[in-house]
């Protein structure tokens, strides 16, 4: 019988060519855009899973103190650690990371170039870290390596970069710290390169150690929020009792922090907010949006992960969709085949059964065509989303192997279950009399897939339209600063005296406009404190600060509203700020329509600190973007760069920015040519120097860099989504066609023209595409308006966009059908009428 069943299927797949072409291509298109995206949903919802004590790791958050109190922060400072491990024995292990930013490197072997490394993921770790973390191990005693000041863990690729071949445990690796020295560390131990799929990514682990002295010797133990702290719980552990306990670590260890630093009590400080511990579990970090940040290896993003599940689950339904439809409009060809069945005494439920197999063969066929269309686009995709997604490797599990069998019967049984129900319930005696021949039937159900067809495909346009408008609207928008032709030269600190005489050369030479010097670059000023209006009794608040001078601020070409810049001709400007908008609003001295009557100028803002110092406005900037476009302008003050009452918290990081002339620099080669100099004036005044330059306008756009991946992707997989629409568009426009092909024929005889016959035939299908725009309108606008919510500067939402959308489905619809409307029309009535 299975046998019989496999026979006609394929005399019927031979007989409909046209049929079966197009089921399986809208199969295999919407099985691949599945399989794509289901690999992509599963690595992104499957990081953090090799930790062999993962489901009792935490990682202990904080109210975020530096802005919103209601935020979680990912980072905390290092005397949390050493709490918990004191207040919470439920804590079974408690280890710390440092991030100190990134490390220039060399080795320091006989006989060898002592070439130069920069390494941006190295870390301080403390000792217990790999009995917390089950990260491979290949050399060395893992509880024991970072046990001892000045030693170094590295992974295997790290090994090969330094070592080559060699052993590297206990060779040594030299770090250059700010002020030129050299510290020299020992290699203990060697870890596999760490999986992608970690939020924790290293290339080396310090011991942490190494910097005890500092830890104990600093008094804002819990305000250098430069740590984050995990905790392995104890089996057993009830979770729920535990965060509430380990509220009362804050107010009780803090209290001797804000008072030292901030000159406040723990109540002052936290001036009703709640300064909250949460404990994050493990695997939930990754995809976690609150905190959405931290510093030590990559964050994932959980609307694409419900974005992309989303569309891949919708492709898939259009792709059902196409084969429900065909297999019901080609009914006519079906019902004569039903009904000599049932005369020859075939039942219903086999009938049935002959249909699902059907279904399920066209599946089967599909996915095999998926499956290798995957694995060769594979690539692409990864190179697109930077992912390292691997479909054989999967075909290896035994999990997905299961899964993609269930997922075959599935879809054969969800796609065919229509077309079986509906072709055997054909009454014998109406499809041999010819009464189902017209295959109208079913005509309605047919219709409304069409507009669900089209009504996720127009949904997907517009959003697509949207992300790319936004994103558009957000390269272009006023920073508030001139970003393009800036040239950022990093590293510069480890110049000390000498950096003041490369920015000479650099003002000296005619290819540059303007040389400024600055602690930090825009879009990257994170460090910050607390300040206060000094004659206000307005508790302090948190602002962003950014340590430069008076050229770079002319460099960046800001818009002073009030006052002047800092004057490097006065020396008691160092203790002078510029503040810009913002600041001066938060600080309750108004906006600039305010300055004539009451002027921040020469007015003080204190510093909470324990000396209280008070620093004299200079001047008020018009707000400009220091920070990505996706947040809110910050208030922001602007320190003079020797400003020694004020902590450095870029670590003295500097950077020397020189705005290019174009009159001189004209072209790639000239640009180059430059660079190649400046690098050589470098190496002469200290060749163990990183050389490292960056553009400015580079810099915002790689803050965008995500959504323009995930952009390309939701393009493609619209685009699949459209084809397969009008895939089952022009199957239903075939049939329909080879139904009405007597109709057409008589109203040609009667006199009609080509286009009326055109246009008669495809106002039945653009009828259901406006439809479908009037339903995908407002699920777009609703879709887009969430989405637009993680901007602070938006795109408006403009209804000339749906009209667009409108216009564009129109025009596709009627290409699509006029193939066909246009052969038909095209066609002698007098082969068409032959018959009657």
């Amino acid at each position: 019988m299975i046998r019989n069943y496999f026979k006609i299927i394929w005399r019927s797949m031979i007989r409909q060519k046209q049929f079966a072409f197009l089921n399986i291509v809208g199969l295999t298109l919407g099985i691949a855009t599945c399989l794509v995206l289901g690999l992509y949903v599963y690595d992104e919802m499957t990081y953090d899973t090799f930790h062999e004590k993962g489901d009792r790791i935490y990682r202990v958050n904080q109210s975020h103190i530096w802005e919103d109190w209601n935020d979680q922060y990912a980072s905390n400072g290092p005397n949390l650690g050493i709490a918990l491990r004191s207040d919470v024995p439920e804590f079974e292990q408690i280890t710390r990371l440092l991030d100190q930013g990134a490390q220039t490197m060399r080795t320091n072997l006989k006989g060898r170039e002592n070439t130069l490394y920069k390494e941006e993921q190295c870390y301080l770790a403390e000792e217990n870290f790999f009995e917390v973390f089950s990260f491979n191990f290949l050399q060395g005693n893992p509880k024991t390596a970072l046990k001892d000041p000045k030693s170094i863990v590295i992974t295997q690729k790290t090994a090969a970069r330094y070592f080559g071949k060699e052993n590297p445990i206990d060779k040594t690796l030299e770090i250059r710290e700010n002020d030129g020295s050299w510290s020299t560390f020992t290699v203990t131990g060697v870890v596999a390169n760490v999986s992608s799929k970690s939020h924790i990514q290293f290339d080396m682990l310090i011991s942490l150690n190494s910097i005890s002295e500092r830890m104990k010797s600093n008094g804002w133990l819990w305000v250098w929020t430069g740590f984050s702290t995990y905790g392995l719980v104890k089996e057993g552990t009830n979770i729920e009792a535990l965060r509430q306990k380990i509220q009362a670590i804050p107010p009780k260890w803090a209290a001797n922090t804000t008072e030292r630093i901030f000159n406040q009590t723990y109540d002052e400080f936290t001036a009703g907010k709640p300064w909250k511990l949460y404990l994050q579990p493990l695997r939930k970090i990754y995809l976690s949006d609150d905190p959405a940040e931290h510093r030590f290896g990559p964050n994932g993003n959980p609307q694409y992960v419900k974005l992309f599940s989303a569309i891949g689950i919708l492709i898939l339904v259009l792709s059902s969709i196409n084969f429900m439809n065909l297999s019901t409009a080609r009914s006519s060809k079906r019902s004569k085949e039903v009904g000599i069945r049932k005369v020859l005494g075939s039942e219903r439920r086999k009938l049935i059964k002959l249909f699902i197999l059907e279904s399920t063969l066209f599946v089967c066929i599909s996915t095999v065509f998926a499956l290798i269309i995957v694995q060769l686009l594979l690539n692409v995709f990864n190179s697109i989303a930077v992912k390292e997604l691997s479909l054989l490797s999967m075909l290896g599990n035994p999990v997905f192997l299961v899964i993609l069998v269930s997922f075959v019967a599935f879809l054969g049984i969800l796609a065919g279950s229509y077309p079986a129900f509906y072709l055997s319930a054909f009454k014998p005696i109406e499809t041999l009399t010819g009464k189902v021949s017209a295959g109208f039937k079913g005509k309605k159900m047919r219709n409304g897939l069409v507009v669900v067809q089209f009504t996720i495909s127009i949904a997907l346009i517009i959003c697509t339209f949207f992300v790319q408008k936004q994103l558009a609207y957000s390269s272009s928008l006023d920073l508030g600063l001139a970003k393009d032709n800036v040239l950022q030269i990093h590293n510069t600190e480890q110049l000390r005296q000498n950096v003041k005489v490369l920015k000479s050369k650099l003002e000296a030479n005619s290819a540059f406009t303007h040389v400024g010097r600055s602690y930090g670059i825009p879009p990257y000023i994170w460090s910050g404190d607390r300040y206060k209006a000094s004659e206000s009794q307005t508790p302090a608040i948190n602002l962003s600060d950014f340590r430069t001078e008076g050229d770079y601020l002319d460099l960046l070409g800001v818009e002073f509203l009030a006052g002047r810049n800092f004057d490097p001709e006065r020396k008691n400007d160092k203790y002078g700020v510029i503040l810009n908008e913002e600041a001066v609003k938060v600080l309750g001295w108004g906006p600039k329509e305010t300055f004539a009557a009451n002027s921040p100028i020469g007015k003080y803002v204190e510093m909470t600190n324990e000396n209280e110092d008070k620093l004299e406005v200079l001047g008020v900037v018009k707000n400009f973007n220091f920070n990505s476009t996706k947040e809110k302008i910050a208030p922001l003050v602007i320190l003079h760069q020797d400003n020694d009452l004020v902590w450095n918290y870029q670590r003295g990081l500097t950077f020397l920015s020189a705005r290019l002339n174009p009159n001189v620099v004209k072209n790639t080669r000239d640009l180059q040519a430059l660079i190649d100099d400046i690098k050589e004036e470098m190496a002469g005044m200290d060749a163990s120097i990183l050389f490292e330059y960056s553009f400015m306008d580079q810099e915002f756009e790689e803050t965008f860099r995500t959504e323009q991946r995930m952009a390309t992707v939701l393009n493609i997989f619209t685009v699949l989504a459209l084809i397969i629409a009008c895939l089952g568009l022009f199957g239903l426009t075939a049939f329909s066609a080879e139904q009405r092909i007597k109709e057409l024929g008589i109203r040609k005889v009667l006199g009609a023209k080509v286009s009326q016959l055109a246009l008669l035939f495809s106002s039945e299908f653009t009828k259901l595409v406006l439809i479908s725009v009037l339903l995908a309108s407002p699920i777009a606008y609703f879709l887009v308006d969430r989405w637009l919510t993680n901007f602070a500067y938006r795109t408006p939402i403009e209804i000339w966009v749906f009209a667009v959308a409108l216009l564009f489905a129109v025009i596709i619809t009627i290409i699509t059908v006029s193939f066909q409307t246009i052969k038909i029309a095209n066609t002698n009535p007098v082969n068409s009428l032959r018959t009657e």
